[in-house]
Formats: structure tokens, sequence, C-alpha cells
């Protein structure tokens, strides 16, 4: 290989590994520089014009140092649980939203006692299987993401949707089962790693 092939050779590895470079000397040699314009909001702060932009939330996830392989395992398990029960929470809330909007509308007791009959065959009809297969502790956070979601406790829903008796013995099924459905949702201290979680399902991190 003569020399001057190599010296091409050489320029070309240095322009194909400095993408950025070659860009900045395209623009630095052409006549016609290139200008990029976004429209903003904008605010005055002493009679200067500053742009306002909204930005996205950064998630900082730093690498999760386990103290033993019994806590390793505990949180995988935990990521697990959450992974499963966390779609069923957003379904929920859909579905207690869409109910809320269209009870808005009815007037008789009887329509809306019919309505929610329909959306129960419908959900029981839809999702049944899926629920019986939870485990007891899926269901616990299954109960509190409801709440995270919407707002209102799982009894509440089902004492504004089907009346309090109705609210009171699926409170009792929960208590047998170890569950409540007025647990609530507390991400700053009790379910801080449940939230941790979430956050990283939503950002696409696990």
């Amino acid at each position: 290989m003569n020399t001057m092939v190599k010296r091409i050779l050489f320029l070309l590895s240095i322009l194909f590994a400095n993408p950025l470079w070659v860009m900045s000397q395209a623009v630095m040699a052409s006549s016609h520089p290139i200008s990029f314009c976004v429209k903003t909001q904008a605010t005055l702060i002493d009679g200067d014009t500053v742009p306002m932009l909204n930005l996205s939330t950064v998630l900082i996830i730093s690498q999760r140092q386990f103290r033993s392989p019994d806590e390793a395992v505990k949180f995988y398990m935990l990521c697990r649980d959450v992974k499963i029960a966390y779609p069923y929470a957003i379904m929920a809330e859909a579905t207690f939203r869409q109910c809320e909007q269209t009870m808005q509308t009815m007037t008789s007791e009887s329509e809306k006692r019919e309505y929610l009959k329909k959306m129960e065959g419908q959900m029981m009809s839809e999702y049944k299987d899926n629920l019986k297969n939870l485990t007891i502790n899926q269901g616990r956070i299954l109960i509190k993401l409801i709440n995270r979601q919407t707002g209102t406790t799982s009894y509440e829903m089902v004492k504004e949707l089907r009346g309090s008796l109705s609210a009171f013995m699926w409170q009792t099924v929960a208590r047998l089962f170890g569950n409540s459905l007025k647990d609530t949702y507390d991400p700053q201290t009790e379910d801080k790693e449940i939230e941790n979680i979430i956050q990283m399902i939503e950002t696409g991190a696990i």
C-alpha cells in the first residue's frame, strides 16, 4: 500500500470517527451559516426577555447495591409483583372514571344500578380469571395502587358504586386474605420502594 493511499485512509478514519467535527467544519466553510429557530414562551425579568421551557422529568437511577442475596431476591420479587399489579390499577382507574362520567348523565337510580350491573359483568368476564391468579401480596399492592391512581380507596370506590353493604362485604373478604380495601398509598415512606419501581416501569428502565 503506497503512502498516498495510507494518508487518505487515515484522513477518512478521522472524519468518520468525528461526525460532529465534520459538521462543524462544513458549517464554518459554508457561505450560508445554519441557524436554528425554536419558538418558546417567554417572560420579562428586569426588562430582559427570558425564554421559558418545560423540561421533561429526568429519572436518575443509581446501580442498586444489595446487602445480602435475600435482600436482592426480595426486591426483584417486589418488582415482579408491581409489574403484574400496576396494569390492573391503570385499568381500574379508567373504568372508575368512565363509570363516574356516565352516571352523572343518569337521573334514575334504577338506570344507574342497571348500568353498574352491566359494567360489573363486563369486568368479571374480562379480568376475573387473571385477578383470581394474583397472589396475596399482588392483591395488596393492587389495592394500594388503585388508591395511587384514583385518589380514593378501593373501599370508597365500592361504596360509591355499589353501596355500603357491598363495600362492607368486600372488605370482609379482603380481610380473610390479610388485606384491607381501606389501605392507602404512601410514596414517601411505607410505599417508597413501590413508587421507585413504578417510576422505572414508566420510563422503561425495567
